[in-house]
């Protein structure tokens, strides 16, 4: 089955209708709070940090900090498993982006009048006006940040999504029942050779989301992908101990798979 992403402008309703297309198709529905209770799972600090710069602007100090490079790794590898899950609605955290080469996903971006989203959150935070105009303010720029800077896009291209709808023009329930309606043409789509790619890719990032949280090897130029089936890993390592421990990390998360390793020493 067809998997969908949605980016939304805060007050658009991305919450409210990924819950109505999942319960609609019975899909998964995965948001923040699902990813924060898989972090906490995992052990360590993770949640906590997940919590801390969720779709925030990272500084410059943080975008190359060891920590939020794990976590982002640590997010992307979920993603990715879900969607390798199928029959998954993902709301937001870079998802539209991530999955951009898997046809089967229909990447959604949701827009409303700003009028209509303060009235919203004026009503659903209890605000004032002023104050819900700062809120959505904060939020649509952290959110177009956090894209920036992990992807290099603009969260807010058109070009990027396969449908942007208005929900100041159209109800949630309308726009639950268009997006069941373009998964259904997404399903075919669904070849064999496309679920064996997303296979693949998530196992890269699983692969990337291990080494990255690894404290005793540091690659800040870590870049992990599947080409034609293999698995590759590049970057620039320092020691010897680093490409053992390295090599480790692969055939613990890969198994027997083919990986091709890219990797310099730094001079």
């Amino acid at each position: 089955m067809a998997i969908l992403t949605i980016s939304r402008e805060y007050g658009s309703g991305g919450r409210e209708i990924g819950r109505l297309v999942a319960q609609r198709l019975g899909y998964e529905y995965v948001d923040k709070e699902r990813l924060f209770e898989d972090l906490d799972q995992t052990g360590g600090s993770w949640g906590r940090v997940a919590r801390e710069v969720d779709e925030v602007c990272p500084t410059f100090w943080e975008r190359h900090d060891w920590q939020y490079r794990g976590y982002v790794a640590r997010v992307e590898a979920l993603i990715l498993e879900y969607a390798a899950g199928d029959r998954v609605v993902l709301i937001g955290r870079g998802g539209s982006f991530l999955l951009q080469g898997v046809p089967f996903c229909l990447r959604v971006r949701l827009v409303a009048p700003l009028e209509v989203r303060l009235e919203r959150i004026m009503a659903r935070e209890r605000l004032s006006r002023d104050a819900a105009q700062r809120l959505i303010t904060q939020v649509d720029g952290d959110r177009a940040c956090y894209i920036r800077a992990n992807y290099g896009e603009d969260w807010a291209e058109e070009d990027v999504y396969d449908l942007t709808l208005n929900t100041g023009s159209l109800t949630y329930e309308r726009v639950a029942e268009m997006l069941a309606e373009s998964l259904t043409d997404k399903d075919r789509q669904a070849t064999p050779e496309a679920r064996a790619h997303l296979a693949d890719l998530a196992l890269a990032h699983r692969l990337k989301a291990r080494v990255a949280t690894e404290p005793r090897v540091l690659i800040p130029t870590l870049e992990v992908g599947c080409l034609e089936g293999v698995i590759t890993v590049a970057g620039i390592i320092h020691t010897p101990k680093e490409l053992r421990l390295l090599e480790g990390m692969v055939k613990e998360i890969c198994g027997g798979r083919p990986v091709r390793l890219n990797l310099h020493h730094r001079v």
